[in-house]
């Protein structure tokens, strides 16, 4: 009988209503007197186990003569608790994901979550956050020469990375500077503006999305900066917005 104390357990029953339960399924029909003491324990425990059980649809009570007896309901009630359980969990996972981000502005005290990268190993943790994350937009500014540079696109440094973005459901708004303002890539999903590089000289690159910033130096060495701040992201996404709305 250990696993279906587990199983019952797992349904949310103390060990006292699960060992309760159990006792009078194995013996049928009992006075509160006899539960309490083929199971060892007190009445009191006994009662409150058996109210328990009641309201849950797994046991009911009998009158035989003067005396009132406890019976368990047909073992298939235990397949509808499971049943109503599962629905249960299903809503609040639901609702768990839906409300999470509550919890990580209690997690970060409300304070920007800032990460440092060095070397090439940022393009990796950019990826991996990208790709697992749900994005309606996404912007790009950067120095396509520089980037090009340190991943080359022709050695296969970014093709897996653009492929998959291609095909994820979001809009990419990129501008670039370059001294070859032309599109490395097709994706349907994308539209591309460029700057004078003779009037902007910078060399780094900036993802915004969502709630996410990522920032890049190429100069020298190589050192990316992740923030997770919506306020600052909300702050740099209107200024790569006025930009947007000025450039054909």
């Amino acid at each position: 009988m250990s696993k279906w104390s587990k199983y019952l357990n797992l349904l949310g029953l103390a060990d006292s209503e699960t060992t309760v339960y159990l006792s009078v399924l194995k013996s049928g029909p009992e006075t509160v007197q006899n539960i309490a003491k083929n199971v060892g324990l007190s009445r009191v425990t006994v009662y409150a186990a058996i109210e328990s059980l009641t309201k849950r649809g797994l046991m009911t009570s009998v009158e035989k003569g003067k005396k009132q007896f406890y019976a368990v309901e047909p073992p298939e009630r235990i397949i509808s608790l499971a049943e109503n359980k599962t629905s249960q969990m299903q809503s609040m996972i639901k609702e768990i994901k839906e409300n999470i981000q509550e919890l990580k502005l209690i997690q970060s005290g409300d304070k920007p979550v800032v990460k440092m990268f060095e070397g090439p190993d940022a393009f990796t943790a950019i990826q991996e956050d990208v790709l697992g994350s749900k994005i309606d937009l996404m912007c790009e500014f950067g120095n396509i020469d520089e980037i090009d540079r340190v991943y080359p696109y022709d050695k296969g440094v970014r093709n897996n990375f653009f492929d998959r973005l291609s095909k994820m459901p979001m809009e990419r708004r990129l501008v670039f500077v370059s001294t070859d303002p032309r599109p490395k890539t097709n994706e349907p999903n994308k539209k591309i503006k460029y700057l004078d590089i003779e009037k902007f000289k910078f060399y780094g690159d900036i993802f915004i999305y969502n709630d996410t910033l990522w920032m890049s130096s190429f100069k020298g060495k190589q050192i990316t900066v992740m923030i997770k701040s919506q306020e600052i992201k909300d702050t740099l996404q209107a200024a790569f917005d006025l930009i947007w709305n000025t450039l054909p």
